[in-house]
């Protein structure tokens, strides 16, 4: 059973709630020096399809006196003048990087080495996160076309390359057990999970994602508790989930099998109410 932090929170109070967890993990970051970032920056639309810019400004203001990097790879099916995986000049979470002079990097455009993984196929990923000492991924909670949610666990998917996240798409290798597989392989020290705002039916409005309010912040070290959390949050919002459990999420079943975490939680409210 794995702690997950909670908070009802709006838009207007959740940096309270980010300054407050990373207050809370302090000890974490004593001896880090080079801390890696991992927001969600999936294409130019603005939050919630990706991170919030309001997370991140608070996220690298407490960590001003590490050497950061703030990176992601975005959509395979996403393309910036012509580029496919692109990070738009003008993107919001650009923005707060240029402002803390924190270099924000589109790991599609970085070296890429195979791992083996348990299910007998190799993955592309990104060598970047691999040499800091620590690594904080910023992800939101949403409903998705192919994978049911999107998440914690889902979030380090933006680390495999991009001909390999098309390939998955269409159905080779199977991209359930290869969320599983990065989370596992390339995890991460904490993570604090979105749920203000959402989006339903699909994971942006490109694709037909449509906004709605949930109103909760989520942090803690266990992703996978952190998705099994989030899922039991989208069920209040969405009745086409009304008779599954997190347990039915493949992604999220294969992690558990990996043993990335916890499907079974406890909520802790965070501001002790």
């Amino acid at each position: 059973m794995s702690n997950v932090l909670v908070a009802l929170e709006s838009a207007a109070t959740k940096r309270g709630f980010v300054d407050r967890v990373l207050a809370q993990y302090a000890d974490m970051f004593e001896e880090a020096e080079t801390v890696f970032v991992k927001p969600n920056v999936v294409s130019d639309e603005t939050y919630p399809t990706t991170t919030d810019p309001f997370v991140l400004d608070a996220v690298l203001t407490f960590l001003s006196g590490h050497r950061v990097v703030v990176g992601d790879g975005p959509a395979y099916d996403y393309s910036w003048r012509g580029k496919a995986g692109a990070v738009p000049q003008g993107h919001p979470l650009r923005h707060v990087c240029d402002a803390h002079g924190v270099k924000l990097v589109n790991l599609n455009l970085r070296k890429h080495v195979k791992r083996q993984t348990p299910y007998g196929f190799d993955l592309s990923l990104s060598v970047v996160p691999r040499s800091f000492d620590l690594k904080i991924s910023l992800p939101v909670l949403k409903r998705h076309v192919t994978c049911t949610m999107t998440g914690a666990i889902k979030n380090q998917f933006g680390l495999l390359d991009l001909g390999q996240r098309s390939a998955m798409h269409r159905g080779t290798p199977d991209i359930h057990k290869a969320i599983a597989a990065i989370a596992s392989i390339e995890p991460c020290n904490l993570f604090i999970l979105d749920a203000v705002e959402t989006l339903l039916q699909a994971e942006e409005v490109r694709h037909g994602g449509k906004q709605a309010l949930l109103g909760y912040m989520l942090a803690g070290i266990d992703p996978l508790a952190l998705d099994s959390a989030g899922f039991d949050l989208l069920k209040w919002r969405d009745r086409s989930l009304k008779h599954q459990s997190a347990q039915d999420v493949a992604h999220l079943a294969y992690a558990a099998e990996f043993g990335v975490g916890s499907l079974n939680y406890t909520l802790v409210d965070f501001w002790g109410q």
